[in-house]
């Protein structure tokens, strides 16, 4: 018995997603497991600090002064934009006489942050991952405050505001990918669907002298080959189903997410369940879908099942 294997676009297609929602996954439950052993800001210093760690904590003061010219209060040393998102700069203390940088871009917790008086105030209860500054820290700003040494300032690493609920959409975009992967892969059979053709190695005979035309063989081969393309079809079938579920889910998420990575995701699975319905619909036996095939010389399975039904009526009388 010999077998040929092939892999389409489509297996192809099945295992990327499959890659990324196991990346996805991995990702989620690796930030789930940082979130769940944060640092406390009080035990932070010098040389606890680790790029990508998570850190929680209350903050109940930041270095500051009062503005040349407007007697306003402030502690935002420099403010950086940077992937649609414009950070302020606060400075904390840590440790013992250590200073670090925070960057908040929340609303609500810059609101809070601006609500302490001369720097002082309401505890404000912060989250944020360590990371390596992405500008050069404004020294000059602390030239004039009052009192601080630069030389107390942790320059090699600043703490960014995290959304630390993040990890658990990563997880459920993973889960989702993954279904969508394996829903893929047995709704076209699994993996008897890439076993496509099996046949014995005997088959026409050729020799210096004649050749021999085997009917009866040829005859296996069209009815073979529509087997396989009924199959394929219904798989499409069945695929198109998911993919008008997951049209419905892209749709909401796209609508609905606050993150760009939410939008991203859902344009995906409005990608993914347009190629899927599309896929179908071209191969379909609708009077359109044919008729686009045949002005843009497109491939389809209907139109190649009904070649192989005529072959295996003309074969059959022959026979």
């Amino acid at each position: 018995m010999k077998y040929h294997i092939t892999i389409s676009k489509r297996e192809i297609f099945t295992v990327i997603i499959l890659i990324i929602g196991f990346m996805l996954l991995f990702k989620g439950i690796h930030s789930y497991y940082k979130v769940n052993h944060a640092l406390h800001l009080e035990d932070l210093d010098e040389h606890t600090l680790r790029n990508g760690t998570y850190v929680t904590g209350d903050i109940n003061t930041y270095i500051g002064k009062t503005m040349y010219g407007s007697g306003k209060f402030s502690g935002v040393s420099i403010s950086l934009t940077t992937s649609g998102k414009t950070y302020n700069f606060y400075t904390i203390p840590v440790g013992q006489k250590s200073y670090i940088c925070i960057m908040a871009y929340s609303k609500s917790l810059i609101t809070q942050l601006e609500a302490f008086e001369n720097g002082h105030g309401e505890n404000v209860y912060f989250r944020g991952i360590i990371v390596e500054p992405l500008t050069d820290l404004n020294y000059e700003w602390y030239t004039t405050v009052e009192g601080f040494n630069t030389g107390d300032l942790i320059n090699s690493f600043v703490i960014k505001e995290a959304d630390f609920d993040r990890y658990k959409v990563l997880v459920y975009y993973g889960v989702i990918l993954l279904t969508i992967a394996a829903l893929l892969f047995f709704s076209a059979g699994g993996i008897k669907n890439l076993i496509i053709e099996g046949t014995d190695q005997t088959g026409p005979v050729y020799n210096d002298y004649a050749k021999v035309y085997n009917i009866n063989y040829e005859l296996q081969a069209e009815k073979m080959q529509l087997e396989i393309l009924v199959r394929r079809l219904k798989s499409a079938k069945k695929n198109a189903i998911l993919c008008f579920a997951l049209l419905l889910t892209g749709i909401y998420i796209v609508f609905r997410a606050y993150l760009l990575e939410g939008k991203l995701f859902g344009a995906l699975l409005l990608f993914i369940s347009f190629r899927g319905i599309w896929n179908y619909f071209i191969n379909s036996s609708n009077t359109l879908a044919k008729s686009l095939v045949q002005r843009f010389t497109l491939e389809s399975l209907s139109i190649q099942i009904e070649e192989h039904q005529i072959n295996i009526e003309k074969l059959e009388e022959k026979g």
